[in-house]
C-alpha cells in the first residue's frame, strides 16, 4: 500500500490548468487529494467483486466474513476449493461466488496474471482483465487508477464523476460523449482530475 497526494503545486495540476481554465478553481476548493494505491491485486479485484451492487456498510461486513474464511490471506487455490455453501453462509450471492471463482480460476490458470503488470499497457490490462465474469469496463477503469496508480484514466461510467463534470462545466445537459470529449482536454492526468472531481462530488453532496 502506498499514497500519492496532489495540490495545486503539483506538477500535474500545474500543466492541468494551463489545458482547462475550469480546473484551477476545482484544484484551489479542493485544496489536496490522497489517493491510496492498494498494489496487492488479486484482492483488490477480489474486493471489487465483493462490493458490487452492496451498500458500503453491507460490502464491508461481507468483506469482513470473507476475509476472516481465509484468516486474512487469500489465495484463488483456497478459494476454488471452498464449497459454495460455505460461501453462501457468508453472505455470497450464487452470482458473486460464480465471479469469484472466475477470477481465482483465471488467476490459477495465468489467463489473469499480474507478472510485470505495472509494464503493460492499460488497453492489455483491459483486454486481460475483462475475461473475468463480474468485472466490466468500469471496474477494470478503477483497479488501474487505484491499484496500479495510472494517471491517465478517466471512467464515463461512472456517474458521480459525471455529476462532478457537470457541475464543474455548469451544464446539466452534457451527454456521456460530451463529457468523454470534455477528459480527453485533461490528457496525460484525467485521474488526477477525477480524483479531484471525486472530492468535489463528496464535498457538495451530489447524487
Amino acid at each position: 500500500m502506498k499514497t500519492i497526494k496532489y495540490d495545486i503545486t503539483s506538477k500535474p495540476c500545474q500543466i492541468l490548468m494551463n489545458q482547462d481554465h475550469h480546473l484551477r478553481k476545482l484544484f484551489e476548493d479542493v485544496k489536496s487529494v490522497t489517493v491510496n494505491i492498494d498494489d496487492d491485486y488479486f484482492k483488490s479485484l477480489a474486493m471489487t467483486i465483493l462490493s458490487q451492487q452492496l451498500s458500503s456498510k453491507v460490502a464491508s461486513v461481507i468483506i469482513h466474513r470473507f476475509m476472516n474464511l481465509y484468516e486474512g490471506i487469500l489465495s484463488p487455490k483456497k478459494i476454488i476449493e471452498t464449497e459454495d455453501i460455505r460461501l453462501r453462509e457468508i453472505g455470497l450471492s450464487y452470482q458473486k461466488i460464480t465471479y469469484i471463482k472466475s477470477l481465482s480460476q483465471h488467476v490459477m490458470d495465468q489467463s489473469v496474471h499480474f507478472h510485470e503488470i505495472e509494464l503493460m499497457s492499460n488497453e492489455d490490462i483491459k483486454d486481460m482483465l475483462l475475461k473475468i465474469k463480474g468485472i466490466g469496463p468500469w471496474s477494470v477503469d478503477m483497479f488501474l487508477m487505484f491499484s496500479l496508480g495510472r494517471e491517465d484514466v478517466f471512467s464515463v461510467l461512472d456517474l458521480g464523476l459525471r455529476n462532478a463534470v457537470k457541475r464543474l462545466y455548469k451544464n446539466e445537459n452534457l451527454s456521456h460523449q460530451e463529457i468523454e470529449e470534455i477528459s480527453l482536454k485533461w490528457e496525460p492526468y484525467r485521474s488526477v482530475v477525477s480524483h479531484f472531481l471525486w472530492h468535489m462530488h463528496d464535498q457538495n453532496g451530489l447524487k
